[in-house]
């Protein structure tokens, strides 16, 4: 296909991965601010260019073909290197200017990162930071971001990965409670005391230890269900049991010995531990602003 017939293509393409991310024609419609048809016959016009079916649709559904997943990949890729594009400008100039969007978990993001962000502004006032706080993975291109940061022990594929620092999960309580409940020492004592759990599916309340070549699976029960770690924190410092925290969220109570940790010599598994990383696109031009940024959150996660 010659130059001049793609050109006319690339705005359907991005149409067509905004239809993808956005699961149906009439919610890509609203949040494009256009009319359902206008979607629905620029997928056309892409479709009968490419000679290909993208879209497999019924009343009820719509899926990428085998054809379309492939197209999806690619158009997304164009996407990211649009944006890039935009924003390459800004590479060379003395000043860090320019729209930051970054993506963080809640806790993190509250806890950790907040003062740091705020400090980042204030030495660099021409910057527009975009912060989006979500414990949800969010895709680079489909929610408009440029930097990712995580907390993984597998860093997302294809994307410049910085970590930041590690992060482990503790088990903690308070000595008071402790004292009055007895110090478990072994992993399966647990099912004698009251441990407050995360809740958001049954899997939570199966907490998972390993020491050397041993591995157990301990099913916890207890009278406080939150999906919020400061929340937790609180009930544990009013010594009403044990809780799981990220180190990041409890290290502090740790210092003080107002918490001490629970079951030292095992580990903990779950998801929300391995490394804090940034991420961001492989360019051959990365917005200065970007790489300042992660620069700066090294800085402060290593002093």
């Amino acid at each position: 296909m010659d130059m001049n017939k793609l050109i006319p293509l690339l705005s359907e393409m991005a149409i067509f991965v905004n239809v993808v991310e956005s699961g149906s024609f009439s919610k890509s419609a609203l949040k494009l601010g256009v009319a359902p048809s206008s979607v629905s016959r620029s997928i056309t016009r892409l479709e009968n260019a490419l000679q290909q079916k993208l879209l497999e649709r019924t009343t009820r559904q719509m899926r990428l073909s085998p054809a379309g997943q492939e197209v999806y990949s690619l158009c997304c890729d164009m996407l990211n290197s649009a944006q890039l594009a935009v924003s390459s400008a800004q590479v060379n100039t003395e000043d860090i200017t320019g729209v930051l969007r970054v993506a963080a978990p809640k806790a993190l993001s509250k806890q950790v990162l907040m003062p740091m962000l705020l400090d980042f502004m204030a030495l660099y006032p021409k910057v527009e930071l975009q912060l989006k706080v979500s414990d949800r993975y969010l895709d680079l291109v489909s929610h408009e971001v440029d930097v990712i940061i995580h907390i993984t022990e597998t860093p997302t594929q294809g994307l410049i990965s910085r970590v930041l620092a590690p992060c482990r999960l503790l088990l903690c309580a308070t000595p008071d409670y402790l004292m009055k409940q007895g110090i478990p020492t072994h992993p399966q004592q647990l099912i004698d005391h009251n441990c407050i759990c995360l809740g958001e599916s049954p899997k939570d309340r199966i907490w998972i230890f390993s020491q050397e070549d041993k591995k157990l699976s301990i099913q916890v029960k207890g009278t406080l269900t939150v999906n919020h770690s400061e929340i937790r924190r609180e009930a544990v410092l009013r010594s009403m049991g044990i809780a799981v925290f990220p180190d990041f969220s409890i290290q502090e109570w740790l210092d003080t010995e107002q918490v001490q940790q629970v079951l030292p010599d095992w580990t903990l598994g779950g998801h929300y531990q391995g490394n804090i990383v940034a991420q961001y696109a492989y360019s051959k031009f990365i917005p200065k602003q970007i790489k300042t940024l992660v620069d700066y959150l090294q800085t402060c996660f290593q002093s």
